[in-house]
């Protein structure tokens, strides 16, 4: 176990040249600190506990607060949760696989990362959490497009927090009596966590949004949903998908796992024990067996009516919703991302684009719309970029997910430098999203002082980032634009 303690940390460590370490007291230990020499303004913590390690009982479960673990290092990042990756194959695994976490996985993975600027300016900055995507089957807080020191590095202006929280049947098991959303858990005890600690880092806990994209996205409006009176957050971003209408309270899928790992014939609450026993690398065999397909998702969060609700509407209605503004968005071209991909293409598939692409698109607008009905201030995007360094297939141009790097600043670190209009789009919606975690009560502003106007009933406006043939790199627009692209919703 030491020896593969030490060759994990090895495996993990980042690369650092000149060291400045500074140590940083919080409710889970010490934790010392680094700076490397390709990013040297901007302080780095990695591999932070938020969480107790959830295994033997505490494996399906709500997640613990970490304890005080005493004084140790911070500075490589730790294994990611468990993933359901399916068979490994498409776009972003053949094509872009800096989207992809690759690193070591294990079920100890409640851990947080997190990037500070050394020359804030000002004493006190935002804090910006990111919330990974991944179909609630994978993913976690060390992807390399989303890793922000880059960011960091060239503004000075906030803090950006990354995290692992539970996936698949670890962290949405779907259990027959008490269950819970353990994976969505996760994300309310990191809020907490830096709620509590992030003064010490240079963060000011009254100004933190949470940030998610995909099932992220989702994961980040279900927050907003279940944390109605004490949200912590000051604002939503949630991007490629919306929250959904209706949700199921029911399934069968722990129970028919339990029967294929040896756990058949016995009571509900043996059910779960036995369950909490397997070998968690059996359990991860298992559940890639019966679903080796990479864009369909089994373990997904349920209706516990705790993190998540039978019916979400009704909790708008009912103002059961936190009454923090959000800024929801979308790709022109979400679906291609899903579609038959092979690394010798030249030409787009045959066969018609997945429809979860429309899924994912119409969800977005459709929050923006109705919250827009219940008097919730909401500010809409549609990402229209179609930069090769990003997406080096010309039909898969603003597909799902390729407007991350422009946010995290890293569209240029792989396959080429990028275009002029790309670094405008990025400086824009880097500035956008600053501002908003800065004083979420204002419409945000850009680094050219444009002002995002708020999305109502009366006036659908929108911000259109990186469109090559509208005047500037964000430009405003009527709904109906993105509603093109979304396909009928």
């Amino acid at each position: 176990m030491k020896l593969f303690t030490y060759v994990a940390s090895v495996l993990l460590s980042p690369a650092v040249g000149a060291q400045s370490e500074f140590a940083v007291r919080t409710s889970s230990g010490t934790y010392t600190g680094f700076i490397n020499s390709t990013t040297p303004h901007v302080n780095q913590w990695l591999g932070i506990p938020y969480g107790q390690p959830p295994i033997g009982s505490l494996r399906f479960r709500p997640p613990l607060k970490a304890p005080d673990y005493g004084a140790t290092e911070a500075k490589s990042y730790k294994p990611i949760c468990i993933q359901d990756s399916g068979d490994k194959t498409g776009v972003f695994w053949e094509a872009v696989p800096e989207f992809q976490n690759t690193d070591p996985q294990s079920e100890d993975c409640l851990y947080l990362n997190i990037w500070a600027p050394r020359k804030p300016v000002e004493e006190k900055v935002p804090v910006i959490i990111w919330v990974c995507g991944g179909a609630f089957r994978e993913g976690g807080g060390h992807a390399p497009y989303q890793v922000p020191d880059h960011w960091i590095q060239r503004t000075q202006t906030h803090i950006v927090v990354t995290f692992n929280y539970r996936l698949n049947v670890f962290g949405f098991p779907g259990l027959p009596v008490g269950n819970r959303n353990a994976g969505l858990m996760d994300i309310r005890l990191v809020v907490e966590w830096l709620r509590d600690n992030i003064q010490g880092f240079g963060g000011d806990p009254e100004r933190m949004v949470l940030y998610g994209q995909s099932a992220g996205s989702g994961a980040v409006l279900a927050y907003g949903y279940a944390n109605a009176e004490d949200p912590i957050v000051s604002g939503l971003i949630a991007s490629s998908s919306g929250a959904g209408d209706a949700y199921s309270a029911n399934s069968t899928l722990f129970h028919d796992l339990a029967q294929s790992a040896n756990c058949a014939n016995l009571t509900q609450t043996k059910e779960l024990e036995c369950m909490q026993n397997v070998d968690a690398r059996e359990l991860q065999r298992l559940v890639l067996k019966i679903n080796p397909d990479p864009t369909r998702a089994l373990f997904t969060p349920l209706a516990d009516n705790f993190t998540l609700f039978e019916n979400m509407t009704d909790r708008l209605v009912r103002g059961l919703v936190a009454k923090v503004p959000l800024i929801t968005g979308l790709t022109y071209n979400e679906g291609m991302a899903f579609s038959t991909f092979h690394a010798d293409d030249t030409s787009p598939p045959s066969e018609p684009v997945p429809e979860i692409g429309s899924m994912l698109a119409c969800g977005a607008i459709r929050e923006a719309k109705i919250r827009a009905q219940y008097g919730l201030r909401s500010y809409s995007y549609l990402y229209s970029g179609n930069f090769t360094n990003i997406t080096p297939r010309y039909w898969l141009g603003g597909m799902h997910s390729s407007d991350i790097p422009l946010v995290f600043g890293t569209h240029n670190l792989f396959r080429g430098n990028s275009t002029n209009l790309e670094w405008q789009t990025s400086f824009a919606m880097e500035a956008f999203w600053v501002s908003f975690a800065s004083n979420s009560s204002v419409d945000p502003r850009n680094h050219l002082g444009q002002t995002w106007p708020r999305y109502t009933v009366d006036n659908p406006e929108i911000i259109v980032f990186g469109n090559a043939t509208m005047p500037s790199a964000s430009t405003v627009a009527d709904v109906s634009l993105a509603e093109q692209y979304a396909g009928p919703c």
